[in-house]
C-alpha cells in the first residue's frame, strides 16, 4: 500500500502535455471574469461618487457659485461685499467675508429644491437630512471657503477670492489642481463684475444728475463720453455672454453628457479634466493667451478710471447745484425779513434756472480725453488680437464686440 502510494504521488508531479487549446479557454474564462468583476467595481464605484458622495453636485456648486453662474447670489454677494472690498486687504478678516457669503448663499437658496436639477442618488455620510434645498445648502456651506492673498498694497478687489474643498473620495477628481483653475477662472469673472458694477454705478448716477447732464448735451466732448460709456457697456456685456454661456454653459452641457456616459474613474476624471481644460482655453486664460489676457486687464483697468472719474464729475455737478439751492434760499430768507439777499444769489439762480448747468472745471475734460484715447487704443489692441486669433469660439465674439463692423472701419481689426 505504501508503494502504491508512493506511485500515485509521483505521478502527480510528473510532465504532463497540456492541450493549447484548453489552456487559451483557461485563460479567455480567467480574463473574462477579471473584466466582469473589473466592470463591477467601476460601476459600484461611479455609482457612489455621483450617488452618495454627490460628485455632480459638487460639480453644479462649483458652476453656481465659483463659476458664478448663480446671478442672485452674485448680487447678493457684491451688495455686503462692495464697502469691504473698497479697502486695503490687509483690513479684512476672512471670517467676517466668510460670513458675508454664507449670508448670500442663504437669501438666495430656495427650500426643498435641490441644487443642480438632474442629480440622481441618495444623500449619504450621515447627516440623516433630505435631499432638498436646506441639504444641499449644507452640502455647499461645509465646503464653500473663502480665501484672502497677501499680495502688499492689494485692495480687497484683488485679494478677494472664493474658494472649495473637496474631501476623499470626491478629491479623487476635484484635485487641488483643478479647484486652482476654477480660482483663476473665478478671478476673471470676478474682475469683469467690478466692472460691469462701476459702469452701472456711473448709470445710476448719470440718472440722478440727468437734468444737469441734458443742460449739458451741447458740450461735444461730455456727449462723446456718453458715447463712449455705451461701448464700454456693449464690450463688457459681450464679453460676459461670451464667457458664461459660449465658455461655461456649453462646456457644461458636454461634462453632463460624459459624466452620465462614464464607466470608471478615470471616465469621470477625464470628463471634468476636458471641460475644466475647455473653459481655461476659451476664457483666454491659457499660457498662449498671456499677451489677450494683459490686454484685457488693461481694458478693465481703463474702464475703472473712467468710471471713477465720471462718479467724479457727477458729484461736482450735484454739489454745485445744491450748494446754489442753498445759497438762493439763503437769499430767499434775507429778502423776506427785509434784508440785501445774500451774495452771489444772483448766480445761483441763473444755475437753478431752467436748461442751465454748473460749468465744468478744466481737468475734468482732460481726464475724459485721456481715458477715452486710451479706451480706444486698447481695445483696438485687444480687438485685433482676438480677430487673428485661431480660436473659433474667440472668432464669435469678435463677431459680437463688431457685428456691425464699426471697429473693422476705423482700422482696429
Amino acid at each position: 500500500a505504501a508503494a502504491a502510494a508512493g506511485r500515485h504521488f509521483g505521478a502527480a508531479f510528473e510532465p504532463r502535455t497540456v492541450n493549447l487549446a484548453e489552456r487559451a479557454a483557461g485563460e479567455a474564462t480567467l480574463s473574462a471574469a477579471i473584466e466582469c468583476a473589473c466592470s463591477r467595481a467601476n460601476e459600484k464605484l461611479v455609482e457612489l461618487l455621483l450617488g452618495r458622495h454627490r460628485l455632480q453636485e459638487h460639480l453644479t456648486h462649483l458652476k453656481e457659485y465659483l463659476l458664478l453662474g448663480k446671478g442672485d447670489f452674485v448680487q447678493a454677494l457684491m451688495e455686503p461685499l462692495l464697502p469691504q472690498l473698497s479697502r486695503p486687504a490687509s483690513q479684512l478678516h476672512r471670517h467676517h467675508l466668510l460670513g458675508l457669503v454664507e449670508s448670500a448663499v442663504r437669501s438666495c437658496t430656495s427650500p426643498g429644491v435641490a441644487a443642480g436639477s438632474g442629480i440622481v442618488g441618495s444623500s449619504g455620510g450621515g447627516s440623516g437630512w433630505a435631499r432638498g434645498g436646506s441639504d444641499s445648502e449644507q452640502l455647499l456651506l461645509d465646503h464653500l471657503g473663502v480665501l484672502l492673498s497677501s499680495s502688499p498694497g492689494a485692495t480687497g478687489w484683488e485679494a478677494f477670492s472664493l474658494d472649495y474643498r473637496a474631501d476623499p473620495p470626491v478629491s479623487a477628481v476635484l484635485s487641488a489642481a483643478a479647484v486652482g483653475e476654477y480660482r483663476r477662472v473665478f478671478t476673471l469673472l470676478w474682475r469683469l463684475k467690478r466692472v460691469e458694477l462701476s459702469l452701472s454705478a456711473v448709470w445710476r448716477r448719470h440718472t440722478t444728475a440727468a437734468r444737469l447732464v441734458r443742460a449739458l448735451s451741447s458740450d461735444a466732448l461730455l456727449h462723446r463720453c456718453h458715447l463712449l460709456r455705451h461701448e464700454m457697456v456693449h464690450f463688457v456685456f459681450n464679453l460676459q455672454y461670451y464667457l458664461m454661456f459660449e465658455v461655461i454653459q456649453c462646456s457644461w452641457e458636454g461634462l453632463v453628457a460624459a459624466l452620465a456616459a462614464a464607466s470608471d474613474l478615470d471616465g469621470l476624471i477625464g470628463a471634468h479634466s476636458a471641460f475644466l481644460s475647455a473653459v481655461v482655453q476659451k476664457a483666454m486664460l491659457g499660457p498662449e493667451n498671456a499677451p489677450l489676457l494683459e490686454a484685457l486687464d488693461a481694458l478693465f483697468e481703463t474702464i475703472l478710471r473712467f468710471a471713477k472719474s465720471q462718479e467724479l464729475l457727477y458729484i461736482h455737478l450735484l454739489e454745485q447745484r445744491a450748494a446754489a439751492k442753498q445759497m438762493a434760499a439763503a437769499a430767499a430768507a434775507n429778502t423776506a425779513a427785509g434784508g440785501w439777499g445774500a451774495a452771489g444769489a444772483a448766480e445761483a439762480e441763473a444755475l437753478l434756472a431752467e436748461g442751465d448747468a454748473p460749468p465744468l472745471q478744466p481737468h475734468f475734460y482732460e481726464q475724459l480725453r485721456v481715458h477715452a484715447a486710451q479706451y480706444r487704443q486698447q481695445f483696438a489692441a485687444f480687438f485685433a488680437q482676438v480677430t487673428r486669433h485661431a480660436s473659433l469660439d474667440l472668432t464669435f465674439l469678435s463677431f459680437r464686440l463688431d457685428f456691425n463692423a464699426y471697429y473693422e472701419s476705423l482700422g482696429g481689426a
